[in-house]
């Protein structure tokens, strides 16, 4: 197992500290920070902190991670890439407010990925 392996696997674990998922998450390969962005149990701060990549994936997963709080989905759903707002709107962590504004994005896949979200239709 190569070094990229063991971190992204490290990253991964449910069972890896905070102090360690921080580190990895400022690793300079986009892979382990994906890894982080995916990990159920990653701490709100560092989701956080991973809202800021310059790399659009990382910002992608972070926003597909049905864990993210709704506060980081919100600074997410004012993206200027259009995959990171769709990968928000099909979050069933989303609030509706943001459903709702993110109905009406200029890009097709983001709505539709806001017609796709199982609570899109709740409550009305």
């Amino acid at each position: 197992m190569n070094t990229l392996d063991f971190k992204s696997l490290l990253a991964k674990s449910e069972f890896t500290s905070k102090d360690i998922l921080y580190l990895l998450a400022k690793d300079e390969d986009y892979h382990v920070r994906g890894s982080v962005a995916q990990n159920p149990n990653v701490p709100k701060e560092i989701l956080k902190i991973l809202t800021k990549d310059k790399y659009y994936l990382i910002r992608a997963l972070v926003a597909q991670n049905p864990k993210t709080p709704k506060e980081i989905l919100e600074i997410l759903s004012k993206d200027k890439d259009y995959w990171i707002r769709g990968s928000v709107a099909s979050n069933p962590n989303i609030s509706k407010e943001i459903l709702e504004i993110l109905a009406k994005d200029e890009h097709y896949w983001v709505r539709e990925s806001v017609a796709k979200n199982p609570n899109t239709f709740l409550g009305s």
